[in-house]
């Protein structure tokens, strides 16, 4: 939490269960309380910048030239 390194989707939701876990044992100050909430809304940013850059790379061109959900062969 709080490197400047790309964490994958995984990485960036076990470090979010890390924050909700050391929130909920109740034992943390509300300054720790506060750094902890705003790692865990930046972390969910990107992961949630990260889903958004995923769907894109899986969206394909239809006969019509129109980007849509790939799908693959069904």
């Amino acid at each position: 939490m709080g490197d400047n390194k790309e964490n994958t989707i995984e990485e960036s939701f076990a470090i979010l269960e890390d924050i909700i876990g050391q929130m909920e044992e109740g034992d943390v100050s509300l300054d720790q309380s506060f750094a902890l909430y705003k790692a865990g809304m930046e972390e969910l940013q990107n992961a949630n910048a990260k889903i958004d850059q995923t769907k894109k790379a899986v969206m394909a061109l239809n006969k019509e030239g129109q980007l849509e959900i790939f799908e693959g062969d069904e």
